[in-house]
């Protein structure tokens, strides 16, 4: 085990590091809507199966997303899971095309049984993630140009704690209280060639932090040893959470150095309204090799508002079907023999839309999991092709590749030893 523990240490070194990271590296120019590119309720160890989540049950992984999951970790058993995702994409418009990567956190989530009815999840993970740089050139008159700079970065994290029970027969019901925090910036800078025309920057800076809720259930119908289906759900409601602001104006006259601040102002009782959302799916073991599922998600994002920002936002959904393969259960069976091999394929409409034509998102993805010698821990690898937008209706379109790698650890903790 101890190749696992360095590597562990390894991820949660990276884990720390990422989001400032992400922040810097990141430039995904509709990021700049909202609270930026949403992480929410996203179950990366699952992204090789689509992403599945609300049905998806297991004693060897963490499904955060549905809280009903926790009480699947065996009566003596530790499972954690770590997650860092690679993002490679291309953005392309009639004109310019450009590449950029970063790296992120996916999650660090932890599950252990308190009781035989009852268990506890706890871990945290990114919500959203801002990040854009993007200039813009307009010819005034012969002698004028005036340049445009709109910058933005930040992102709001989720430190989440929940807990599940079994109150009777198969049915789970689990719930999640996280609470979000994180600063999103905002900057815009206008210049211009031409002499005696003020170089000016706005700088807007918003503080956010405070609880929200979410509720899962499960319940399975158990059929044989190796055949069962898994009926799953969550809920959250909108919540608000506490927003401060600062907002400062600077202007710069030709041929100095420095900018001189012209006004200021700050806002400390704003609130965030965060939209609220289900989910419905089910996940079943076909047989002994072979299990699939199926997730729809809707999440509420006309309500959305935030101060002094545009919020004419669309619903937002997304359906995802997986299934994955394993040749064998047996823990001392061949290596390639005791791997699990996935895939998926999942279509949803993101929140922000243009000219009334929403952002559609098509992907398909294939995962692998790669057991530890005689242990059921093993490393998690997914990789995931989608595509946003398209040039025919929309300014802008984007294809992203995701490579997520994850360590999952599975530990009996829980037993009392005998000496004879």
């Amino acid at each position: 085990m101890k190749p696992v523990l360095a590597s562990l240490l390894i991820l949660i070194v990276l884990a720390t590091l990422s989001p400032l990271q992400a922040q810097n590296r990141i430039n995904m120019p509709y990021s700049m809507y909202g609270v930026g590119e949403i992480r929410f309720n996203h179950f990366y160890q699952n992204k090789g199966m689509g992403g599945i989540n609300q049905g998806f049950r297991s004693n060897m992984h963490v499904n955060d997303v549905n809280p009903a999951s926790y009480t699947a970790a065996d009566t003596t058993s530790f499972v954690f899971d770590v997650t860092m995702v690679s993002h490679f994409y291309r953005q392309e418009t009639d004109v310019v095309r450009q590449d950029a990567d970063y790296i992120s956190l996916g999650n660090i989530s932890i599950a252990f049984p308190v009781t035989r009815w009852w268990a506890v999840g706890a871990g945290i993970k990114p919500y959203s993630l801002m990040g854009y740089n993007i200039r813009d050139v307009e010819q005034y008159d012969e002698d004028m140009t005036i340049h445009y700079l709109y910058r933005g970065s930040g992102g709001l994290s989720q430190l989440f704690i929940g807990t599940a029970i079994n109150p009777v027969g198969n049915l789970s019901l689990g719930m999640n209280a996280s609470y979000l925090f994180g600063k999103l910036e905002r900057e815009a800078t206008v210049s211009a060639d031409g002499a005696g025309i003020h170089h000016t920057n706005k700088l807007e800076t918003d503080h956010a932090r405070g609880w929200i809720l979410g509720f899962g259930m499960q319940y399975e119908f158990l059929f044989s040893e190796n055949r069962n289906l898994v009926v799953g759900a969550t809920y959250g409601h909108q919540d608000d959470i506490r927003l401060n602001s600062t907002e400062v104006l600077r202007r710069r006259i030709p041929g100095m150095g420095f900018y001189d601040t012209i006004y200021q102002a700050e806002h400390i009782n704003g609130r965030l309204s965060l939209p609220g959302y289900y989910g419905v799916g089910m996940y079943g073991r076909i047989n002994q090799n072979w299990s699939a599922g199926l997730d729809y998600q809707w999440q509420n994002w006309e309500d959305f508002s935030l101060p002094n920002r545009q919020s004419n936002f669309n619903n937002s959904y997304r359906v995802a079907a997986g299934v994955e393969y394993r040749p064998t259960v047996e823990t001392f069976s061949r290596f390639f023999h005791r791997m699990r091999y996935s895939a998926g394929i999942r279509y949803g409409q993101s929140y922000v839309y243009q000219g009334n034509v929403p952002h559609n998102e098509f992907g398909i993805s294939f995962g692998l999991f790669v057991p530890v010698r005689r242990a059921f821990s093993g490393l998690n690898v997914g990789f995931e092709y989608s595509q946003r937008g398209s040039l025919d209706n929309h300014p802008m379109k984007e294809n992203f590749y995701r490579l997520n790698v994850g360590i999952n650890v599975y530990e009996r903790w829980f037993i009392r030893r005998r000496f004879f």
